[in-house]
């Protein structure tokens, strides 16, 4: 399972230096984790956190109405679910392409996984959906889109919407524990309330392997790209990032297939929280970004850019992977939790400048941090 902080700010359009490093800000001064950003359709970009500060698990959402420079605290999401110390993780932020059955187009989902802090013999996890109609302003609890049928957790939501416009939800699944330590599963939903056919989305044979982390994408040729890490295959490639494909959005290949390993032409990989993002440059035809928490070279070793690079690829994942710099470097990342855990990217419309929501420690406190730099190679 995962926790980190992270804060949002979206690309300023004006390209900084190459040689420039972006001043970071902080967009929540406390506890927090899982920073998501999303630009809505109409341009205001919300940002959303987890924090389990004191008794209650509870979602923040902020709003940006100047393109990032400035952001304000719109709502609270306390999930009764989440109180008295039940606890709250890996949320997630979605605004709905199309209608699914009485939800317009517009709405806004925030999905996170509920109980994982309580006493092994009261818990039962559950990933919670919300909507707002408002952009983000208000909220009302929407249907439980999974609930553990035992002591073992599910969490790692996210959402998409599949080429027959139903809601699909991944996320990570402990609960098989007879025959897997962990395993990716996937839901759907016509409706946003009944959710139906659950089935493996990645899988492996062996106990100890660990799919997890999983998002999606949809790219403008209407295909949809998946990332998400695999643990414990092997000692080089530990938890690192793989990809896959699918184009109608709901089959994604054979479940056993752990996919294909995100890499540049030299070795380098990420390891542990992928998360992609589509830019329309500097590819002619865009570029898929992933951020990971960690960089390491061919043999495991960290790499010199560690916890400061982001992957691309402008051919879809095809052949190799080239490196860009993030615009914020977090220093001494060694997945322990906080520095760097579960990164998230916003892209410039124009795909010159590239947003990053992270976290770090200030002191003892793991914050959430955003930074606005250019899209450019090293």
């Amino acid at each position: 399972m995962r926790s980190a902080l992270a804060g949002v700010a979206i690309l300023l359009v004006t390209a900084l230096p190459a040689q420039a490093t972006p001043q970071r800000g902080v967009l929540f001064d406390g506890g927090s984790s899982y920073p998501r950003v999303i630009r809505l359709a109409n341009g205001t970009i919300l940002a959303s956190i987890t924090t389990n500060m004191g008794a209650d698990g509870t979602g923040v959402i902020s709003a940006s109405a100047d393109n990032g420079r400035t952001f304000k605290r719109i709502a609270t999401i306390k999930d009764p679910a989440g109180a008295r110390g039940g606890g709250t993780c890996c949320s997630t932020l979605y605004e709905l392409p199309s209608a699914v059955g009485t939800l317009p187009a517009g709405t806004v989902l925030w999905v996170s996984t509920m109980g994982f802090s309580a006493p092994l013999g009261v818990r039962n996890t559950s990933n919670r959906l919300w909507a707002s109609t408002d952009r983000g302003v208000t909220w009302r609890f929407l249907s439980n889109v999974a609930v553990s049928p035992n002591r073992f957790d599910i969490w790692e939501p996210s959402l998409s919407v599949a080429a027959d416009g139903r809601l699909v939800a991944f996320y990570s699944d402990e609960t098989d524990k007879v025959h897997h330590d962990q395993k990716l599963v996937q839901v759907r939903s016509a409706d946003g309330v009944h959710w139906t056919d659950q089935r493996e989305t990645v899988v492996s044979a062996d106990w100890y392997v660990r799919p997890g982390m999983i998002n999606t994408l949809r790219l403008p040729d209407r295909s949809y790209f998946m990332t998400y890490e695999v643990c414990n295959n092997d000692l080089i490639h530990l938890c690192s990032a793989y990809f896959r494909r699918s184009a109608d959005g709901w089959n994604y290949g054979d479940p056993r297939d752990l996919g294909t390993l995100v890499l540049t032409a030299d070795g380098k990989h990420g390891r542990h929280t992928p998360t992609p993002a589509w830019s329309p440059r500097p590819g002619r035809a865009g570029t898929i970004l992933l951020i990971t928490e960690m960089l390491v070279q061919d043999g495991g070793a960290t790499a010199g850019g560690n916890g400061g690079t982001i992957l691309a690829n402008d051919n879809h994942g095809d052949g190799p992977w080239y490196e860009m710099p993030a615009p914020i470097k977090v220093s001494g990342v060694d997945n322990e939790g906080c520095r760097n855990f579960s990164p998230s990217l916003l892209p410039a419309r124009d795909g010159r400048a590239v947003l990053e929501v992270t976290t770090d420690y200030d002191h003892a406190v793991c914050k959430t941090y955003y930074a606005t730099g250019p899209l450019s190679r090293f």
